[in-house]
């Protein structure tokens, strides 16, 4: 007897695949906390999905902490040196300790690059007043401007 061809069978979802669909747990905002050389806190919103890795880009944008580009994180439980791949959720307390590291020649050019980086965006920013100083009596009032171009005034 010849094997059949048409419409096979539609495949039917398991209860098991139904409960993992269900269990789909949306992420939650955690406040970690990061002790920095110089001794002062900083505390990060982050997500309970986040892992090592999110926390030095974070890390990387905060305004006390933008500077620093060769460091790694300890935390009291886990030991130092936590890889990136590791989960912030799993870390309880989450209190992150930054340990600046030495510097190897390719990362102190990186690390000049970076500084040089936000040097820029800062100037970039700054009043307009104090970059272009003005002589008195200049600037006062506009130059006039005519409706035709050909005409002496």
């Amino acid at each position: 007897m010849a094997p059949k061809t048409g419409k096979a069978k539609p495949h039917k979802a398991k209860a098991g695949d139904k409960k993992k669909k269900e269990e789909k747990v949306l992420p939650t905002v955690i406040e970690i906390t990061i002790e920095t050389p110089d001794d002062s806190q900083v505390t990060l919103k982050g997500i309970s999905t986040d892992r090592i890795l999110d926390v030095r880009k974070l890390l990387g944008v905060h305004v006390d902490t933008c500077h620093l580009t060769n460091f790694s994180l300890s935390h009291e439980v886990r030991g130092p040196r936590l890889k990136d791949s590791v989960d912030i959720l799993s870390l309880k307390p989450c209190h992150l300790t930054i340990v600046e590291e030495d510097y190897t020649e390719e990362q102190a050019v990186a690390h000049i690059r970076r500084l040089l980086d936000i040097v820029a965006c800062t100037t970039s920013f700054g009043s307009s007043s104090s970059s272009s100083p003005r002589t008195p009596g200049s600037g006062s009032a506009p130059a006039p401007v005519r409706s035709n171009p050909r005409s002496p005034v």
